[in-house]
C-alpha cells in the first residue's frame, strides 16, 4: 500500500546540495545538529532568522513598536525553527523578551513553554525525552543589562537551568545576589556590555552546552559575529520585499544593509524551495530556507 502523496503546502523542494522532494515536517530535525557538534568535536552556536529578500526581519507598527510583517510569518517557518529549538541543550535570549512576556495580553511568540506538556509543540518534547534530552524544554540564558526581569512561574518550575549573562558590575548587584537565591545563576561578562567570547566559553566550556541556539534579536547575533562564535546561519527568506519609505521603520538582520549572503566566512549548504504557503496576512507566498555554514568549521 502506498503513502498517501503529501500536499505541496506540507513539502519542499531541496535545490542545495543535490534535487530532491522531502517532507517540511521533520526537515529540521534532519539536520540531526548534536551529531554535527559530535562529528566537528565542539559545541554548535546556532541561529535562526525569517525576513525578506533584503533583510528585513521587523517594520514598525503604528505605536512605532517593532513587529514581524504578517506578510512574512507564517506557520511552516514557525514550525522550523521550533524543530532547531528542540535540538538546543540551551536558547539565548534577551531581557527585552522576558518583558513582553510579562505584559498582560502580550503578542510575544513563546519560545519557554512549548515544548511542555499542553503547550503548542508538547511532541516536540517528547521527541527531546526520546531522544536522550534530560529535559522537556532547553535550558536558558538571557542577554541584558538590567536585572529587572521577571520570570514566567511556569519556566521556574519547569526544572530548566536559568543563566544571566550582564556587565561585571551588576552581577556584583543586590539584584544579582537575590536573583541567585531562586536559583538562576547570574554571571559578569564585559564591562560595558557582554562579551560573545566570554558568554560562548561558559556554555561550551563551564556547562558543557553542546548545541547553544540564539532565539533572540540582532544585537545578539552581532555579538556572536564579532566575536566569530556563530556556526550555523539559518534563514527563511521569503520571496518578497517588504515596502518601506523610511530606512528607520524596519529592522535588518546585519546593519547598513548588509545581506547575510554577503558574509564572506559562510556559505550556504542546504536550501530547500517552497511554494503556496499561507502568510499571517493571508497571501500566498514562496520562501527559501537556507542554512549557511562557517568555513573554517566545516570545510577545514
Amino acid at each position: 500500500m502506498t503513502k498517501p502523496e503529501l500536499p505541496d503546502s506540507e513539502k519542499v523542494t531541496q535545490v542545495v546540495p543535490e534535487r530532491k522532494q522531502l517532507p517540511l515536517q521533520g526537515l529540521y530535525l534532519g539536520q540531526k545538529l548534536m551529531k554535527v557538534s559530535e562529528k566537528v568535536g565542539r559545541t554548535l552556536v546556532i541561529a535562526n532568522f525569517l525576513t525578506d529578500k533584503n533583510g528585513v526581519i521587523a517594520k514598525a507598527d503604528e505605536h512605532h513598536n517593532l513587529q514581524v510583517p504578517l506578510e512574512l510569518k507564517n506557520a511552516s517557518d514557525w514550525r522550523l525553527f521550533q524543530e532547531l529549538m528542540a535540538q538546543a541543550d540551551v536558547i539565548i535570549s534577551g531581557g527585552a523578551y522576558l518583558k513582553r512576556v510579562s505584559v498582560l495580553g502580550s503578542r510575544a511568540e513563546d519560545i519557554l513553554s512549548q515544548f511542555e506538556p499542553g503547550g503548542e509543540f508538547e511532541k516536540l518534547g517528547d521527541w527531546r525525552l526520546s531522544a536522550g534530552y534530560q529535559k522537556r524544554s532547553p535550558d536558558l540564558a538571557i542577554v541584558t543589562r538590567s536585572l529587572d526581569l521577571k520570570f514566567p512561574e511556569k519556566v521556574m518550575r519547569s526544572g530548566r537551568r536559568i543563566i544571566i549573562f550582564t556587565t561585571d558590575a551588576t552581577a556584583n548587584s543586590d539584584q544579582a545576589r537575590a536573583l541567585s537565591t531562586l536559583g538562576v545563576i547570574v554571571i559578569g561578562s564585559g564591562e560595558a556590555g557582554v562579551d560573545g567570547n566570554r558568554m560562548i566559553d561558559y556554555l561550551s566550556n563551564g556547562k558543557g552546552y553542546r548545541v547553544i541556539m540564539m532565539a533572540t534579536g540582532p544585537s545578539v547575533l552581532n555579538l556572536l559575529l564579532e566575536a566569530k562564535r556563530l556556526d550555523l546561519f539559518y534563514i527563511t527568506e521569503a520571496q518578497l520585499e517588504i515596502p518601506f519609505d523610511d530606512p528607520s521603520t524596519v529592522q535588518t538582520i546585519l546593519p547598513k544593509g548588509e545581506k547575510v549572503n554577503g558574509l564572506k566566512e559562510f556559505s550556504v549548504t542546504h536550501q530547500y524551495l517552497q511554494e503556496n504557503v499561507v502568510a499571517e496576512d493571508g497571501s500566498h507566498i514562496s520562501q527559501l530556507f537556507l542554512r549557511y555554514d562557517r568555513k573554517s568549521v566545516f570545510q577545514s
